[in-house]
């Protein structure tokens, strides 16, 4: 089972690369749905394959609203349940798989 990645800064070291910390976690997720919604209003999106200033600047709030999410979601698990295809409880619970490396 993959873990679930927020997504973190990684290091400042190249800023022309996107870091491994951020690449493939829910806060680019979150950047490229953000792209998305600039693309559809005409609206020049964010250049992404970077660890510019700029990319760092946005990516600090992206990773903060999902490390909030994971964490919010890892604590409070007893409000998600498991369903059966009746749609009636099944009874087992939910652990959240996350990146220790991330959170």
């Amino acid at each position: 089972m993959a873990a679930i990645k927020p997504g973190a800064m990684g290091s400042k070291a190249n800023p022309n690369t996107k870091p491994p910390e951020f690449a493939g976690s829910m806060a680019e997720a979150m950047e490229n749905a953000l792209n998305d919604a600039l693309s559809v209003d005409g609206i020049k999106p964010f250049v992404v394959n970077t660890n510019s200033q700029d990319a760092r600047d946005r990516r600090r709030m992206l990773i903060a609203i999902a490390v909030g999410m994971v964490e919010y979601l890892k604590h409070n698990t007893d409000g998600l349940e498991i369903l059966d295809a009746l749609k009636k409880p099944t009874g087992e619970s939910i652990v959240m798989n996350t990146d220790p490396n991330t959170l």
